[in-house]
């Protein structure tokens, strides 16, 4: 009986966590801005304010680069300045 209980609630963690690695956005774009807003720890619509800041400057410095290549460079300059 325990060991049929064990493994229904692995069989159900199991299922849970595919339907949220199904669901959990595979844009890089996404996950880098979403990376960015954690770690600034400002309320939220300062840290899009912040990025979009950060974004606009980059895009003066650098034209032409994909947005992936910016919101790179953000985290690159945001973690070095945390050393």
């Amino acid at each position: 009986m325990n060991g049929t209980v064990v493994i229904a609630v692995l069989v159900a963690l199991g299922i849970v966590g595919l339907i949220v690695w199904i669901l959990r956005s595979t844009d890089p774009v996404d996950r880098m801005r979403n990376q960015y807003l954690r770690r600034v720890h400002l309320p939220r619509a300062q840290a899009e304010e912040s990025l979009a800041r950060h974004l606009a400057r980059l895009q003066e410095r650098h034209p032409g680069k994909s947005e992936a290549w910016y919101l790179h460079r953000v985290l690159a300059d945001l973690k070095r300045d945390r050393r």
